[in-house]
């Protein structure tokens, strides 16, 4: 008998794929989700539905052959949590294979990645494995691709590049409304420029401080923007918590606020 490493069902031993999921069949029959791991193991869900059908073939061939623990509900493998970086490892050895040389006598585009770190080489690697794209890395460090693929590769540096300033903001608040947070800043920042010693002003810029911290990058905002914003108000916070200068007295806080109040007024 062999099995389908997908659906479970089983055939007379000539049969090499399966009838219903296109896949080819195995010796042995498939491990089922409730069975991968112990009670206690948290498990990964891979979805492989964009992958063709040999490409699920030569998977299931290596986690086989590494002997990991594994199952399949339909093109979703699920795999232990501990197998992670096992499973990570399998994937991208089964793309790096089917991959498409590249060509040297076609026209190419360099791209250096002397400022990128490991982890981000990492991340620009494993897109071009994921889109299929030729690619090496030449002896300089730099990322050599066909120019046929320049236009999708830059849209991917775009993706990364936006994925980071993401990153480099807060969790994000749900519920709260961004625009409200802003104008609170600005409102309170233009009542502080002129009177540092404004209580309720003070209340005010502090709660909203407070909240655009941790807010994500909106949707309609560019990052330089939003990145200079924050620094203008943990500036302002900062004049305020230190207090009057004994020789200039509120200058600083009230340069801060003017300065909080120029940027976010072509927002209001």
């Amino acid at each position: 008998m062999v099995w389908c490493f997908q659906c479970g069902a089983s055939y007379d031993e000539d049969v090499s794929e399966c009838v219903e999921c296109g896949v080819a069949t195995f010796p042995t029959p498939p491990q089922r989700a409730e069975e991968v791991g112990g009670s206690d193991d948290e498990q990964l869900a891979y979805e492989f539905h964009e992958w063709s059908y040999d490409s699920r073939n030569r998977l299931e061939e290596v986690l086989r052959d590494k002997e990991l623990e594994h199952a399949w509900l339909g093109p979703t493998l699920i795999v232990c949590e501990a197998a992670e970086e096992a499973v990570d490892l399998a994937v991208e050895g089964v793309l790096r294979a089917q991959l498409p040389e590249l060509d040297k006598g076609q026209p190419a585009v360099v791209y250096e990645l002397a400022d990128y770190d490991e982890a981000q080489k990492a991340d620009v690697l494993s897109e071009l494995l994921s889109e299929g794209i030729a690619h090496e890395v030449d002896y300089a460090g730099n990322l050599v691709v066909a120019e046929a693929d320049e236009e999708t590769v830059d849209a991917l540096f775009d993706r990364l590049i936006n994925a980071a300033e993401q990153r480099q903001f807060g969790p994000g608040l749900p519920g709260v409304e961004p625009y409200q947070v802003l104008e609170s800043l600005f409102l309170s920042a233009d009542r502080l420029r002129r009177n540092t010693a404004d209580s309720k002003a003070v209340e005010d810029f502090a709660n909203a401080h407070d909240l655009v911290v941790q807010l994500s990058l909106p949707w309609g905002y560019e990052p330089d923007f939003w990145r200079a914003m924050l620094d203008a108000s943990d500036g302002l916070r900062e004049a305020l918590v230190a207090g009057p200068d004994p020789v200039e007295g509120d200058a600083a806080a009230e340069q801060a606020a003017e300065m909080l109040r120029e940027l976010l007024r072509r927002y209001m």
